[in-house]
């Protein structure tokens, strides 16, 4: 008899340990990687940090994420660069402002276990996954110190940080203020922040330029219409859990050759994200002031709109802000705005439009932005990026659009 009990309380023993471990791996399957920030690579030319430059010294850098989680990976790039750069110690820490952090939270990266690594030519890579209690719309800032790492014009960086990076000779890894750095507003190597989130999570990759990436924004504010649009989503129940990717580089071109036009990059900036279930596409500014036609704006839109689809990611489309008052604007260059607006607007074109035109425009004269959010007559200020972030629909982000 007791050994009938015994037997069956190992049994119950073992399915009740069958039943936790069960239950542990469908939790363990329901999470996913998720994009939460991100910064579209590309080659320095004449933006290379300045001296003592980044070569045997620490670079500290400082974003915000959108989505929190408590596991973490980070993506480093050196896609531009024909010489290979190596890493030494990377670590990330909550950020204090300027070059301070909380030292209680630096974290230390590996890569395939190891704290130093080598990013080859022409390669990225990704940290190894570790935890870290990052919170929504935290900034964070990403430390490392460098071995080998070339200043040439070829070099992986993005200019548009709108936040300052701090340089400082030798190790300095662990310090929990830069004192002395020499400043670049700038960023070198980091790409992208992926979270560990539950499976109904994902992110929205927004494809611009200028205005996308936040031209004439300085101090680290956070303050572009994609930081407002983010911090919309986090504080609705129904969107809190999407993360917000900015992949605009200014001074470019959705359409034509090279490698920062949308249509030549938005299979690396965007369909590679993880988690990535919807794009904004806000393009073509730049385009008609080259002189671009409708047809060809129209003809990268549904490059990226067709791939997009194929992997069931919805695009969204973002009318052409006015531009009147600047020197973009001619009657012939108005008219390839409209007749892009146009079929922005038109339904089955894009999945939705997204129509910051009629947001920011004087109901006086649409031909131009309202006065006071025009910093230029081309570009926005900061009222105006936030009258932009704030009137995305969120609804686009549910399931009740």
């Amino acid at each position: 008899m007791r050994l009938t009990i015994n037997l069956t309380a190992r049994l119950i023993l073992l399915l009740s340990l069958f039943v936790v471990l069960h239950i542990q791996s469908a939790v363990a399957q329901t999470k996913n990687w998720v994009g939460t920030w991100s910064c579209s690579p590309y080659a320095a030319e004449k933006h290379t940090p300045p001296e003592p430059f980044i070569a045997s010294n620490t670079l500290r850098q400082v974003v915000r994420v959108s989505i929190g989680g408590e596991t973490l990976r980070i993506k480093f790039s050196n896609k531009t660069c024909a010489t290979p750069v190596t890493m030494k110690k990377v670590n990330i820490a909550v950020s204090k402002g300027e070059s301070k952090i909380d030292p209680s939270t630096i974290t230390e990266l590996t890569f395939n276990g190891y704290q130093s690594v080598t990013m080859n030519p022409y390669s990225e890579l990704h940290s190894d996954p570790f935890k870290f209690n990052l919170d929504t719309s935290m900034r964070i800032a990403i430390t490392i110190f460098y071995g080998e790492a070339a200043t040439s014009p070829d070099m992986t960086f993005h200019y548009g940080s709108r936040t300052d990076s701090y340089i400082l000779k030798g190790d300095h890894s662990t310090s929990d203020t830069f004192a002395g750095a020499t400043v670049v507003e700038r960023w070198y190597h980091i790409n992208t922040i992926d979270v560990l989130a539950d499976e109904t999570a994902g992110c929205v990759g927004i494809l611009g330029n200028s205005i996308t990436d936040g031209y004439g924004l300085h101090g680290g504010l956070q303050n572009r219409w994609t930081d407002i649009f983010s911090q919309k989503l986090l504080v609705n129940k129904r969107t809190q859990n999407i993360g917000v990717l900015n992949m605009g580089i200014g001074a470019t071109l959705v359409s034509g050759p090279g490698p920062t036009t949308g249509v030549s990059r938005y299979k690396d900036d965007l369909l590679t994200q993880s988690g990535i279930r919807w794009i904004i596409i806000f393009y073509g500014t730049n385009d008609i002031g080259a002189g671009k036609s409708a047809s060809t704006i129209i003809k990268a839109y549904q490059t990226i709109i067709d791939d997009a689809h194929a992997m069931g990611i919805k695009v969204y489309g973002a009318t052409i802000t006015p531009f009147k008052g600047s020197g973009y604007f001619s009657e012939a260059h108005e008219n390839v705005r409209n007749e892009v607006n146009k079929w922005i607007r038109t339904p089955g074109n894009f999945d939705a439009c997204i129509d910051f035109d009629k947001t920011i425009r004087d109901p006086n004269d649409i031909e131009k932005m309202t006065e006071k959010f025009s910093k230029d007559w081309l570009h926005p200020n900061e009222s105006g990026l936030a009258v932009l972030g704030n009137s995305v629909d969120l609804n686009l982000f549910t399931d009740k659009e």
